[in-house]
Order: C-alpha cells, then structure tokens, then sequence
C-alpha cells in the first residue's frame, strides 16, 4: 500500500479541527498537529482516489477564491464631537461670513444714503452761491 503525506498551514489554532475535518472527507488522515502546521496522510490504492483528487482540487480552487475576499470596510460611524467640529470650522464661519456681507451692504447703503444727501444739500448751496453771485453780477452791470 502507497500513501501520500500533505502538510498544511492554518491561520490560526481555531480553525485547525475544521480544516481536518474538510481534509478527512477527501480521504486524508491526520497523523500530528505542530503549532499551526498540520501533518496529513492518505491511501493512494483506493478506488476512488481518482474522485477523492478532483473533489480536492474543487475544495482548493474554492478555499483559495474564499480567502482572496476582502472584508468591506465598514461605514464612519456618526461621531457628535466631530459633528460639533465641523459645525464650528465650516457652519459658523459661513453664517458669520454671511453675517458680515448683509451688515456691510447696510452700512454701505446707510452711507450712500449720508453721500447722497450731503451731495444734495451742497448741490443746493452751490445753486444758491451761484445765484447770489449771478444776481450780484448782472445787478453791478445795470
């Protein structure tokens, strides 16, 4: 009777009985444990040996696919203290920044206001001025 020996490697203690377990159903037999690497053994004069190699081959192709998956990363958890933050560093500033734009169109326009009516008021004195001063001509002329 031939048999083949297979060693193989478990990520961790936890999973070594179940591995066994998988590798027990393709006709292997455990002969020691040694930390996380796993001594196996098994009869290569059976008869389905031929089946027991392709169904190995099938469980390989798989157990490789099952640890190429990647654990999704899971979502930000919702945190109010950065929620505060964020309010103070973006929100804030914003409402202040739109704080201060209306308070300096009123100001501006409070002294557009002042302008135009100061403007007006010597606009009037100018005429007056003017006046005087044409009716003071024209009356020295006569």
């Amino acid at each position: 009777m031939s048999r083949e020996s297979k060693i193989i490697a478990a990520p961790n203690k936890q999973i070594i009985g179940k591995r066994v377990k998988e590798f027990e159903s393709f006709g292997w037999e455990l002969l020691s444990i040694n930390g996380l690497d796993v001594s196996l053994s098994r009869e290569t004069q059976n008869s389905v040996y031929a089946d027991l190699v392709k169904f190995e081959y099938q469980y390989d192709v798989l157990r490789e696919q099952q640890e190429r998956l990647v654990i999704p990363k899971a979502p930000i958890s919702f945190s109010f203290l950065l929620f505060l933050i964020l309010i103070l560093v973006f929100v804030i500033p914003g409402l202040l920044y739109v704080g201060l734009i209306i308070w300096s169109k009123q100001k501006y326009t409070e002294a557009v206001n002042v302008y135009k009516a100061e403007f007006d008021r010597l606009e009037k004195e100018i005429k007056k001025v003017c006046d005087d001063s044409r009716t003071v001509f024209f009356s020295r002329q006569q």
